[in-house]
């Protein structure tokens, strides 16, 4: 996935696709604090990945959800407003107050997707970046569609 334009253009340092090799490394490399969590697709009782949801940062008092749908024939059907939404109820359970990410300014479905689950922008993030920020309140957790 994560050598189609498609979904790498809206990475912030990854510029071209990658090997393997290289998402293994990275994915191996994410500190065991981390929670990593592959997103799956049930059809006709087969399970497929179709994505990945990870939380970093657990040592904070706001930790940063990173996501994307690799399967971008899934793109607008909700299931990455559905991952998020688990995250951030599993942040939730877990006493977490407050949960943030950060996403290219261009990335107008992520922005779209952040703000209907009741995100806010915050403070500048990196150059061309727009951070976002999730109050985690019993009331604000969104119920499955």
């Amino acid at each position: 996935w994560r050598s189609n334009f498609l979904v790498y253009q809206n990475f912030f340092s990854q510029k071209q696709p990658l090997t393997w090799s290289e998402h293994s490394q990275w994915w191996q490399s994410r500190p065991s604090s981390w929670r990593k969590f592959i997103i799956c697709l049930n059809e006709n009782s087969v399970e497929r990945p179709v994505g990945v949801v990870h939380l970093g940062q657990l040592e904070y008092w706001s930790p940063e959800i990173g996501y994307f749908i690799g399967e971008v024939s899934l793109w607008g059907k909700g299931y990455g407003r559905e991952a998020v939404n688990q995250a951030v109820g599993w942040l939730k359970e877990h006493g977490y107050t407050a949960c943030h990410t950060t996403v290219l300014k261009t990335n107008e479905r992520s922005i779209r997707l952040l703000k209907s689950l009741g995100f806010q922008e915050g403070q500048p993030a990196r150059e061309g970046e727009v951070y976002y920020i999730r109050r985690l309140l019993i009331e604000n957790l969104q119920t499955p569609a």
